[in-house]
């Protein structure tokens, strides 16, 4: 339960490769005051997560403001925990939170609240952009690279500044991301948009499909694949993990308060 949770968010936050190669790489230049027209505080979105047809549990991703001195920030919080059977046999209970600047999309701060059975951690990172620092409570100060982004912040600022560009089939962004004391380079691989069934009817949707450089875990590139919503929103509408044991899948069971109104869920 733990790794699917995890690993649902490592996806939703980038679509995920951990990649050493930045020769196909394609640079992000965003307009860091363009508008927001992909979320707004008030979204709620609810995951089922299933190991194959057995439902393990649910994750929630709910958009807040929070002030912080003078300024607002958006606070995002994700909230995964185990259900039915399989919270019979393990209590999860796991929280994750961001809090980003609302014009750049850049992290203040990032929060692991962590719960599992007898096993507590907790910690919080505090992101320094001007001075690319970022000071974690467990191991203390780590320099990183430009605008390193924790993995809640990471997926919407690829809502609003990434996902709502033309790419052509296998076109890679990358993200620098900061997760549980490490560093990642983090890879966008697009590779084409269609037509998903789903529970609110067909949607069309944008494909990832990730690819982790450890073929430990996960040896074909479509091992992974991702399917986000191609209508401004961006909400991520399933993603599915082939592994040996079973098939992973994580897919949306409600949402409200979207941006936009006038997207493929009304």
């Amino acid at each position: 339960m733990t790794k699917l949770c995890l690993t649902f968010l490592l996806l939703v936050s980038s679509c995920v490769v951990f990649a050493q190669e930045t020769s196909k790489a394609v640079s992000i230049v965003e307009d860091k005051y363009k508008v927001n027209t992909a979320f707004q505080p008030g979204e709620v979105l609810v995951y089922d997560l299933k190991y194959g047809i057995v439902k393990g549990g649910e994750l929630k991703i709910s958009v807040g403001l929070e002030p912080v001195g003078y300024d607002y920030y958006f606070h995002v919080k994700a909230v995964c925990y185990s259900t039915g059977v399989v919270s019979k046999l393990a209590h999860i209970y796991d929280i994750y939170e961001s809090l980003f600047d609302i014009t750049t999309g850049y992290p203040l701060k990032a929060i692991r609240n962590v719960t599992e059975n007898n096993y507590k951690r907790y910690n919080e990172d505090i992101f320094c952009q001007d001075s690319s620092v970022i000071y974690s409570m467990k191991s203390g100060r780590h320099e990183v690279p430009p605008h390193t982004f924790d993995l809640i912040s990471a997926f919407f600022y690829s809502r609003r500044f990434i996902f709502d560009k033309k790419y052509a089939k296998n076109e890679e962004m990358q993200l620098h991301t900061w997760f549980n004391e490490k560093l990642y380079l983090v890879t966008l691989r697009y590779k084409k948009t269609e037509m998903i069934k789903s529970d609110f009817g067909k949607i069309e949707c944008l494909k990832f499909v990730p690819v982790l450089s450890d073929k430990s875990v996960f040896t074909k590139e479509d091992d992974l694949e991702a399917w986000f919503t191609n209508d401004g929103n961006y909400v991520p509408l399933k993603i599915k993990i082939d592994m040996p044991f079973a098939a992973i899948r994580c897919e949306l069971k409600s949402y409200k308060n979207l941006k936009n109104t006038d997207g493929w869920l009304k």
